[in-house]
């Protein structure tokens, strides 16, 4: 077994993919994501998971469980070793290709969040021309709309006939 999968592992192991990712970002500096973001596991990072089955069949939280020291491990990972292996001017251009590829995010990003607060605006401007529509018929037909004061005087409150002017007012807009 070289390396395997979330998926992989979660059958092996019986857990679902949920609770095995959930298990490796809860100890980022023993399980290391690929170039994608997703987790591969070594034989001994499978061997972790499963020491962390069994603390928690054991009863023991999540929170407590302190995973052992791989012997083998350095601090360093492999990508700081190929950086670090990398020659300045590759260095450099490597840094310019990242720069690059952040930018074109960024503006990926913006260009999304432009064209959606343009629809936005689209449609509050037909809304107000509706509305400008409507208060031009109602010039036209001579509607006086509710005032609020009229709206809330007694009178207007039960069967009168504020009460059928005002249920016709609001079916005129709809």
């Amino acid at each position: 077994m070289n390396t395997m999968k979330t998926k992989d592992a979660s059958v092996q192991l019986g857990i679902s993919q949920t609770t095995v990712k959930r298990w490796a970002s809860h100890y980022p500096s023993s399980f290391q994501k690929d170039h994608l973001g997703h987790y591969i596991f070594s034989e001994y990072e499978f061997n972790l998971l499963q020491y962390i089955k069994d603390q928690i069949e054991l009863g023991n939280p999540l929170d407590q469980i302190e995973l052992p020291i791989n012997p083998n491990s350095t601090s360093v990972d492999a990508s700081e070793i190929e950086l670090m292996s990398m020659d300045e001017p590759n260095m450099i251009s490597r840094i310019y290709e990242v720069e690059r590829s952040l930018h074109q995010k960024a503006d990926e990003v913006v260009s999304a969040q432009v064209r959606q607060h343009r629809t936005e605006l689209e449609e509050l401007r037909q809304v107000v021309a509706q509305l400008a529509a409507t208060v031009e018929t109602m010039q036209k037909k001579n509607i006086k709309p509710v005032s609020q004061r009229e709206a809330l005087q007694p009178s207007s409150l039960g069967n009168t006939p504020g009460r059928a002017r005002k249920k016709r007012f609001f079916r005129f807009f709809f």
